[in-house]
């Protein structure tokens, strides 16, 4: 780029006020103080492929080089021309835009004018031979020893987990859990916490403070042992902590939208948890689907919720995920490989050192994923699938057509027994 010539009575003076004019222009952008709701419903997410961009066809300012020759470099700057050439024909402006290197693809997040609408915008782009895959952007909703308060914690007294922990405690065994933050200094999960990253970009404050991602976490790792509060289905797991979702401050509620999770499973990738908790349910996403296959196609495994009173809840419903109900409403996924657990009044942590009951499929989720991690631990080769079949094979109950788990007969293996021996004292 050509410096702009310096001179008393040239550009000296002009080109400090265009900097300056610049710096006031972007602050106005960045500061975009409509509701959060407000502004995704004038965004849509398109991606654009690498491969698209490395294609020598393509290249017609690079005749001279061949597909194999062209330069890492070269192919984003493309790829960066393409995404370019886009927003010009659409009359669209970028909000943000980051790499799935997974998937090899640049993803766009763009907004559209006031006079359109979101169909028809999504319409055009899908018209567009440049443009990978175009999504809206969704909503999803989050479905919510000596420790003193363990003879509270029904769910597992009845499934005798002290027993079940002389086989398995989920020892070196890796858990992504994908949702609101969770209190990292909680001292049931401090110990068990090794990573944490927030992805949303307008909840950049609070953490800590959120109280569904601490209820899962501790459903699925509490220490034990530590003569405090409860005992996590698998107390001895490591967690990270992906934050895709946040808390409403006046309601309560805890959601998401696709965008920060979008960026929490390029992370979940990039990190390689053993298994992922999607303690979530919303619309069906191309993006995240692909997102969620090239995890399990990693070996990660995933499990997600059933939300109650949806035949078809995503991303439960993908063959690559192990669905989890409750007893109460709709458990079956809409794959028809759903699995029921506890989710009923579940005692577990909550921020600022505190324990609260809790009912839903989050819970119901969370002690699915903490039975995975005692089963990992055991074979730690286990895929997805396997461990999906062997939960189902292994219950010895059943709601309607949806079977129950059964934790001592999924973890124990054959010939061992995880029940207590005990001796029946009878009255004279």
């Amino acid at each position: 780029m050509k410096s702009l010539p310096y001179s008393r009575y040239g550009n000296a003076g002009v080109y400090p006020l265009l900097v300056l004019l610049g710096i006031l222009l972007t602050g106005c952008v960045t500061s975009d103080t409509r509701p959060i709701e407000e502004r995704m419903a004038r965004q849509v997410v398109f991606t654009v492929s690498n491969e698209l961009a490395a294609d020598p066809s393509v290249l017609t300012s690079y005749s001279h080089a061949s597909f194999t020759d062209i330069e890492p470099a070269l192919v984003r700057e493309k790829s960066q021309s393409i995404i370019d050439g886009v927003l010009r024909f659409h009359h669209l402006r970028k909000v943000s835009q980051w790499s799935v290197k997974s998937l090899g693809l640049e993803t766009v997040v763009a907004e559209f004018g006031s006079k359109k609408v979101l169909s028809k915008v999504i319409a055009e782009l899908e018209a567009d031979d440049r443009v990978d895959t175009v999504e809206s952007v969704k909503s999803y909703q989050l479905l919510t020893y000596n420790d003193p308060y363990f003879q509270l914690q029904n769910s597992v007294q009845s499934d005798d987990i002290e027993q079940i922990h002389r086989l398995a405690t989920g020892k070196d065994v890796i858990i992504g859990v994908v949702d609101t933050g969770m209190d990292r200094n909680h001292p049931e999960l401090m110990d068990r916490i090794i990573y944490s990253k927030n992805f949303v970009s307008h909840d950049q404050t609070r953490f800590d403070q959120d109280e569904h991602g601490t209820s899962v976490a501790g459903v699925i790792g509490s220490a034990a042992n530590n003569e405090l509060g409860i005992v996590g289905v698998a107390p001895d797991v490591k967690l990270m902590a992906f934050k895709a979702c946040w808390q409403d401050r006046i309601t309560r509620r805890a959601k998401c939208d696709s965008l920060s999770l979008l960026k929490a499973l390029v992370d979940v990738i990039d990190q390689q948890p053993d298994i992922i908790n999607l303690s979530l349910s919303g619309p069906e996403d191309q993006l995240i689907r692909k997102l969620l296959k090239a995890a399990s196609d990693r070996g990660i495994v995933i499990v997600a919720a059933v939300a109650p009173g949806n035949a078809t809840s995503f991303p439960a419903v993908m063959k690559e995920v192990i669905a989890v109900g409750t007893s109460l409403g709709r458990a079956n996924s809409g794959n028809g490989l759903s699995i029921i657990a506890p989710g009923t009044d579940v005692l577990t942590t909550t921020p600022g050192a505190t324990y609260a009951f809790r009912s839903g499929s989050s819970m119901s989720t969370a002690y699915i994923t903490g039975i995975a991690a005692l089963m990992k631990e055991r074979q730690p080769t286990l895929s997805g699938e396997q461990i999906r079949v062997h939960l189902r094979s292994t219950a010895t109950n059943n709601i309607g057509t949806v079977p129950v788990v059964d934790m001592c007969a999924a973890v124990s293996k054959a010939g061992e027994s995880c029940q207590p021996h005990t001796i029946v004292m009878v009255d004279p």
